[in-house]
């Protein structure tokens, strides 16, 4: 089964509009409480191991805040 290893948020650009937890749905994404460069509270992957690598949340995201990285092939088979 596919998985991210992480979930990346480029502080600079995310405006916490909160699409990409809309668009999930795997209900990876809440609200975090660390501020954008812009002062707006940014989305964590709060559930990270929901998370399927289907990239709605990259697609969606209208200033190209969030990065998926998925894990590497027989990585993470524990």
């Amino acid at each position: 089964m596919k998985g991210a290893e992480r979930i990346e948020i480029d502080r600079r650009y995310c405006k916490g509009c909160m699409l990409c937890q809309y668009v999930c749905k795997y209900e990876v994404f809440e609200v975090g409480q660390e501020r954008s460069a812009l002062d707006y509270l940014m989305p964590r992957a709060a559930k990270l191991e929901n998370c399927r690598v289907c990239r709605l949340c990259e697609s969606h995201c209208p200033d190209m805040a969030l990065v998926v990285v998925a894990k590497k092939k027989g990585k993470g088979k524990e």
